[in-house]
């Protein structure tokens, strides 16, 4: 029996240290410099005023809604495709807006996959609410990535815990323990339910600083998978996403 417990012993010890063997880019590292490029920033009104492209898959066991979000400096533009019933029949509804902060407004235009050729346009001004889904994305985000959970993942036990990554190797995937550092229920605002399970996973392609993540969650009979991916930092041109003099003048509102 002793002898079992030794080879069990010096099987355990070699793996490790073959996992150890090169250097290593450890999570904490990648996290940080995804934390640097991507986490929101506000300018002196407290708008939005990151520069890079966000794209979102959110499925439920009911429903798949698909984000893209275009963060320019001095706008965004927001499209979602949901699904919906119009006039009774199931369909997909694309809903597009251009925040212009230079217009102080927003313009959203809705079109259904079922009557393409028909389309709603409006100007809105903004108010107290128009910023809510990412206020909402925001508060997430703070809570989720505390000072607290940063403290974890920077711990050298931590890094040991997720391992590292080769350092030549220009895409790195790492599984996160998400269960040693939240408490779950706190994804409750997030997903609807709390979670018995919950798994993440980061790939991060290095030569681009693009990161994605791929969040499955279960519990009480539901579940809840997310697919993000975060790119293009600092490349986006605002003029590629305002709308135009012309485009402006065919929306309801608009003066």
């Amino acid at each position: 029996m002793n002898h079992i417990k030794r080879q069990l012993s010096l099987l355990t010890t070699t793996l490790l240290l073959a996992g150890c063997f090169g250097p290593q880019t450890y999570f904490s590292t990648v996290f940080n410099s995804m934390y640097d490029t991507y986490f929101p920033t506000t300018d002196s009104s407290d708008r939005l005023n990151m520069n890079y492209k966000v794209e979102a898959t959110i499925t439920t066991a009911t429903a798949q809604t698909t984000y893209e979000v275009y963060f320019f400096g001095t706008g965004l533009k927001l499209i979602t495709v949901s699904p919906e019933t119009k006039d009774g029949v199931a369909t997909t509804r694309t809903l597009t807006i251009v925040y212009d902060y230079a217009e102080d407004g927003l313009f959203a235009s809705r079109v259904y996959a079922n009557n393409p050729g028909e389309s709603e346009k409006v100007f809105t001004a903004f108010d107290d609410n128009s910023f809510s889904l990412f206020n909402q994305a925001v508060d997430v985000i703070e809570t989720t990535i505390s000072e607290e959970v940063r403290t974890i993942i920077n711990n050298q036990a931590t890094n040991l815990v997720i391992g590292g990554q080769p350092t030549p190797q220009d895409i790195k995937v790492y599984n996160l323990p998400v269960a040693n550092f939240i408490d779950l229920s706190t994804f409750e605002a997030t997903a609807g339910f709390v979670p018995s399970t919950l798994t993440v996973k980061v790939t991060y392609t290095e030569s681009l600083n693009q990161g994605q993540f791929d969040i499955n969650a279960s519990g009480d009979g539901k579940t809840y998978t997310a697919v993000l991916k975060l790119s293009h930092a600092d490349q986006l041109i605002a003029g590629d996403y305002l709308l135009s003099a012309q485009e402006k003048a065919t929306y309801e509102g608009f003066n």
